[in-house]
């Protein structure tokens, strides 16, 4: 059966002084969400949720979209918890929040997750990559010092739901356990799914809401080809640092395809 994907963009238009942020401007991260929901709605064919939780409803905009079911907007009071947790805790509700309310989530067997105000330019590439799996496939960034990036994750629903989630209350920035290192802890640990970590460069665009930092799709001059071949030769590597993760077989004969290739192309 044909695998189906919803993109799930998290939002939080006014942090209201949330910790470890220094993108405040309200309007200005309003600007940025518009801008990434026009990018996903033009750019791809999957169904997409919208999920805010400060009650900043511009709905009214879309509501062509809306009531053509392709997408879902969701907006609550969700920001009031305790800040110190810090807001990979709020996107963690957030994420709840939208699997608990949205008929397209329910219906996905995947979620595209990516923080709502940036632009991936190549998801439909990495959505792909993902739909060629044989199995059950987590696929996010490499992992790096016990974290994985969560700008962009791909997910299967029920991992999401069952594993990551569950666990959210863990999530304390202030503390030094940030949503980076619940998603890594979870993905490790996990029994039945398979991680594999993105086969193409993840090309974004928009600025960090953390450090400000901007990222820009046109500098990411990495070759797609080396990049997949070491991505993984990294699975492998997680084998010998990790005792409950084992390469599966068809990642170990990718690798020597790869590996095979190269060696041809320089011939």
């Amino acid at each position: 059966m044909k695998r189906r994907y919803v993109i799930l963009l998290t939002a939080c238009v006014n942090p209201g002084g949330m910790p470890f942020t220094v993108l405040n401007d309200t309007s200005e991260r309003l600007r940025q969400y518009r801008e990434a929901l026009d990018f996903y709605l033009r750019e791809t064919t999957q169904p997409i949720v919208f999920c805010e939780n400060t009650l900043c409803d511009f709905s009214e905009d879309y509501k062509e979209h809306i009531s053509s079911g392709r997408l879902e907007y969701i907006t609550f009071d969700g920001n009031n918890f305790d800040k110190s947790k810090g807001k990979g805790y709020g996107e963690a509700l957030i994420m709840e929040e939208a699997f608990r309310i949205s008929k397209l989530l329910g219906q996905c067997d995947f979620v595209v997750k990516i923080t709502g105000r940036l632009i991936v330019r190549n998801i439909s590439q990495l959505v792909k990559d993902n739909r060629r799996m044989i199995t059950d496939t987590i696929q996010t960034f490499y992992p790096h010092d016990k974290m994985i990036d969560s700008r962009l994750v791909i997910l299967p629903k029920l991992f999401c739901i069952n594993d990551f989630l569950a666990k959210k209350n863990s999530i304390n920035d202030t503390q030094g356990y940030f949503f980076e290192h619940l998603l890594y802890d979870t993905i490790i640990s996990r029994k039945k799914y398979v991680f594999v970590p993105f086969l193409h460069v993840p090309l974004i665009d928009g600025i960090s809401g953390s450090t400000g930092n901007l990222y820009k799709s046109d500098s990411a001059k990495y070759n797609h080809h080396r990049f997949a071949f070491d991505m993984l030769g990294n699975a492998l590597m997680m084998e010998r640092l990790y005792a409950n993760y084992h390469t599966p077989t068809f990642i170990r004969c990718t690798i020597y395809i790869v590996r095979l290739c190269l060696f041809v192309k320089s011939r």
